[in-house]
């Protein structure tokens, strides 16, 4: 098992990494300190993701802190025998704090098994915009569609009510990803969950299609592409046009 452990708080109208700790191959970058937030990247010592892997992050985010977490570079997912990769994210906001999780895009690569479970605690007064990327595999290598399994579970609580939940399970084996309802022959999918911010102006990109919801509480937009790039600079357009 590799652990991530990351704790914010504000210092003087700054926000300063209080607390870390981390295991091997999963390590952070020093903290880059923006005019608005702090920005945090994790990288990992590993090519990827293996059998048997168990990441475990957990996000501490104080009162009055702006945190951007990052990810370093994709995030592959190696062939697997039995039981696959797992990671379980835990994270939590207090009050009048924001937070912009964007994460690696996922590459499950042929006979992959990966699994993922991330939790996120809010305030009525935290903010936050978590984004998720998945590939359909390598496409240049012929391997659309030729992973195993995937499944993401996305819970998000707002004083301990439950106001989101994205349960993803793809088993290729079982169902043909590329129809109507799914990936609609496009390779990668994304979407983003917006809480505590409004916003307006949706960018224009050619060669992505996109659909927006309101949840309970918040909003939530799917993304389709033909490359995770063209999905980032759709998620980072939002960004800038709510300007955070």
């Amino acid at each position: 098992m590799s652990k991530l452990y990351l704790k914010v708080e504000d210092f003087n109208g700054k926000t300063i990494l209080k607390d870390s700790f981390f295991t091997s191959p999963v390590k952070v970058a020093k903290p880059f300190y923006k005019s608005n937030y702090t920005e945090i990247m994790i990288m990992s010592a590993s090519a990827g993701m293996l059998e048997n892997d168990f990441y475990d992050i957990q996000i501490d985010l104080d009162n009055n802190t702006n945190l951007k977490f990052l990810g370093q570079s994709y995030t592959k997912i190696f062939k697997s025998q039995k039981n696959g990769a797992y990671q379980r994210v835990k994270i939590s906001l207090k009050d009048n704090s924001k937070l912009i999780y964007f994460p690696s895009p996922v590459i499950p690569f042929e006979d992959s098994i990966f699994r993922n479970d991330t939790e996120i605690y809010l305030t009525g007064k935290s903010r936050l915009i978590f984004c998720d990327i998945l590939s359909c595999g390598r496409v240049a290598m012929n391997e659309k569609f030729k992973f195993k399994s995937y499944r993401s579970r996305v819970s998000i609580y707002v004083d301990g009510k439950l106001i989101f939940l994205d349960n993803q399970r793809l088993v290729p084996s079982e169902i043909n990803l590329d129809n109507i309802g799914y990936f609609e022959h496009f390779t990668h999918t994304g979407f983003m969950f917006l809480y505590g911010f409004n916003f307006e102006d949706i960018p224009n990109f050619k060669g992505i299609e996109i659909g927006i919801t309101k949840a309970f509480e918040g909003n939530c937009i799917r993304i389709f592409a033909n490359s995770s790039d063209d999905i980032m600079n759709f998620a980072n357009k939002i960004i800038e046009n709510i300007n955070v």
